[in-house]
């Protein structure tokens, strides 16, 4: 059953990236987003895990850090897209399948496999600093790519124009990144202190 939904999460997330990015009206934009990233993201770590399994090998650390990363980012993924950016446009053909399987979908999966096969670990509070890795490393290629094409993938990246454009300025840009990192942080923490709480229920009980 693990395995299955493990290929069930890769298969979709693959499918539902390509389908996203080639049906696009602009396929470059498309490319660039967070929700692309993170499902593929997803996509590799599922399909890595998958592939284990079915070789009966034993996880690496490394393996189960990215379960973990894969959890907090397609969640965080759903909430702002759901909502911050939701609104912002319509989506027509197949990218109105592979919207919801990216924003909604896939995220409802990978916490799902969390819940009911996931081995819960004690985990140390300085993984939360590793997990911002890749989301800090997001908005610092965004905003230095930027300076170059002038095109940013959110309006909240965006230090030029008035929202729904920009937010006006580069202060304003590093308020955003930083309610995020926060909002991060915060499934973080929650995801080890989650898993701390039901293995002390589990010696307890």
């Amino acid at each position: 059953m693990k395995v299955s939904l493990h290929l069930l999460i890769a298969l979709t997330g693959l499918i539902s990236v390509l389908l996203h990015i080639l049906y696009s009206p602009a396929p470059f934009a498309s490319m660039t987003k967070f929700t692309i990233h993170a499902n593929l993201f997803i996509t590799l770590t599922f399909s890595v895990s998958a592939v284990t399994m079915l070789f009966k090998r034993t996880e690496s650390k490394l393996l189960d850090f990215c379960k973990n990363a894969s959890l907090i980012y397609i969640l965080v993924g759903l909430l702002t897209y759901h909502f911050l950016l939701s609104s912002g446009g319509t989506y027509t053909g197949p990218r109105i399948i592979t919207n919801f399987t990216l924003h909604y979908l896939i995220p409802v999966l990978v916490l799902l496999n969390w819940m009911m096969f996931e081995e819960k670990k004690s985990y140390h509070y300085k993984y939360v600093v590793y997990w911002l890795g890749f989301p800090v490393l997001y908005c610092a290629v965004s905003l230095i790519r930027g300076l170059f094409d002038g095109f940013y993938p959110y309006f909240f990246l965006n230090p030029h124009g008035t929202i729904p454009a920009g937010v006006g300025s580069y202060t304003n840009v590093t308020l955003f990144i930083i309610g995020f990192a926060f909002i991060f942080s915060i499934f973080g923490f929650l995801l080890i202190i989650i898993n701390k709480a039901i293995l002390s229920y589990k010696k307890s009980s």
